[in-house]
């Protein structure tokens, strides 16, 4: 559908909020933010705004900097101490729940679908016949 004069007509519900613009931060934004979270991980009041006042930024948006750079920080933290990184094995919390979930399942013997597609049955068995085998 077209609307005359103003191109394509857009069926979006009038009473939502356009979608945010991503901010695109400057190399010497993301110098001074990365300089002041070095100092301190935890940017309030005043200091805040006078951060995002001098890097011509609005406070959210500087909070929200924090925010995610604290989250990067924690997971930084966490590959260092030798726990696998969230970024290195991607997805793997879900194959990881699927596991939990169908645990009861496959020691029962019944029947299930691997996460990949596979087919698999798995049954329970006792010490006399793990010796047959």
């Amino acid at each position: 559908m077209q609307d005359p004069g103003n191109g394509p007509l857009l069926l979006a519900n009038p009473f939502r909020k356009p979608k945010r613009i991503r901010t695109a931060f400057t190399p010497s934004q993301l110098l001074r933010l990365e300089h002041a979270f070095e100092k301190n991980h935890y940017v309030v009041g005043q200091e805040r705004k006078h951060l995002a006042q001098s890097l011509s930024l609005t406070e959210t948006q500087v909070k929200v900097w924090f925010q995610n750079r604290r989250t990067k920080h924690k997971r930084e933290q966490q590959g260092d101490d030798g726990r696998d990184s969230p970024t290195k094995h991607r997805g793997a919390h879900h194959v990881n729940r699927w596991r939990q979930a169908t645990q009861q399942l496959t020691s029962t013997g019944e029947h299930t679908t691997t996460p990949d597609g596979h087919d698999e049955t798995k049954s329970t068995s006792s010490s006399s016949d793990a010796g047959s085998r």
